[in-house]
């Protein structure tokens, strides 16, 4: 009994550890209220870029696709809408490679077609027929808000953008390029030369020449598929771009199919100069083939929109989506 007195003497009042208790339970409700505010809050929630894209195409999960910009899945979702003609919700190579030849007639055609309006615009002065680097320069300048006499013209280019400053030493590089009768300035077949090199005929007569030059062994200006088929005889020189098969099986099949369109054995300028256009449909397989075997992760030699996701930059950067800059790259 005298033990039990004792212990409840030296035991804490009910005074002191009510304050306590209160401030434990203050604490502990504090801290579930942050934390349910905080699942709740679309601030701290993971964004999905794809909620409000097109539900009528399978829709990408958001866990694994979500970092897209919009921007991107707009520029895929609309592109694979318009190459998907059967409506089956996915490619063939075949559907790629028709839409692709598409674009790139499209593009040519464009860059034809507007390559006079320009030439005028910037040729005034003089209005002599030419354009020079002085009022291709002072055109680049205007479209790039920089106005004023030549000081402020510095001053201006000097806070430019370093890429924007590379992209004006580009065109003075493409500029000699093309400039094939005087250095200081271009004709309007050079012009075009200079801004849409695989839309100028010249280029691509160019590239004739060079294909004969290595491939046309006995010099009769004509290539038989036996001169066509030397795989040892690829090199085209610097800075040439061109597609070629790289085995002996395939450049035969390549002469037969595609080049000899008369069959008699031999491929003349004209039949060349048609093999490397562009619009060619050859270029448009070739690139459709490329993109299916980088996206196509099951094999099943179909792409779904799923899967264009999956490999967005190499289609961003490809001539399904971006044409111009993808010609551009190339040439």
């Amino acid at each position: 009994m005298a033990k039990t007195a004792k212990f409840l003497r030296n035991a804490p009042r009910w005074s002191t550890l009510f304050p306590v208790l209160l401030y434990v339970l203050f604490i502990l409700c504090i801290l579930v209220l942050a934390f349910s505010s905080r699942e709740s809050d679309p601030k701290h929630m993971k964004s999905d870029p794809l909620a409000k894209t097109d539900t009528k195409i399978n829709v990408p999960s958001p866990l694994v696709y979500r970092r897209l910009e919009q921007s991107v899945v707009n520029e895929l979702t609309a592109a694979f809408t318009k190459a998907d003609t059967n409506g089956d919700k996915q490619l063939g190579v075949q559907e790629l490679a028709k839409y692709i030849n598409l674009k790139i007639r499209e593009h040519i055609d464009n860059a034809i077609r507007t390559n006079p309006t320009m030439f005028v615009e910037i040729d005034h002065k003089p209005r002599d027929g030419l354009v020079s680097w002085d009022e291709y320069e002072g055109y680049w300048m205007r479209e790039k808000g920089i106005q004023g006499d030549s000081h402020m013209k510095k001053s201006a280019f000097d806070k430019l953008d370093r890429k924007v400053k590379e992209s004006i030493a580009r065109d003075k590089a493409l500029w000699m390029e093309a400039a094939r009768t005087d250095p200081l300035s271009l004709t309007l077949d050079e012009f075009l030369s200079f801004r849409h090199p695989e839309s100028s005929t010249v280029n691509l007569l160019n590239l004739v020449d060079d294909i004969l030059r290595q491939f046309d062994v006995d010099g009769d200006d004509h290539l038989t598929v036996e001169e066509f088929s030397d795989v040892q005889t690829t090199d085209l020189g610097e800075g040439k771009k061109f597609i070629l098969s790289q085995n002996v099986r395939e450049r035969r099949e390549e002469f037969t199919k595609v080049i000899d369109k008369n069959k008699d054995g031999r491929a003349d300028r004209g039949e060349l100069l048609s093999y490397v256009d562009p619009r060619h449909p050859r270029y448009a397989i070739q690139e459709a083939t490329t993109l299916f075997s980088l996206a196509d992760t099951n094999n099943d030699k179909k792409l779904t929109l799923n899967e264009l996701f999956a490999k967005s930059a190499i289609f961003i950067s490809s001539k399904m989506i971006h044409t111009a800059e993808s010609f551009h790259d190339e040439f």
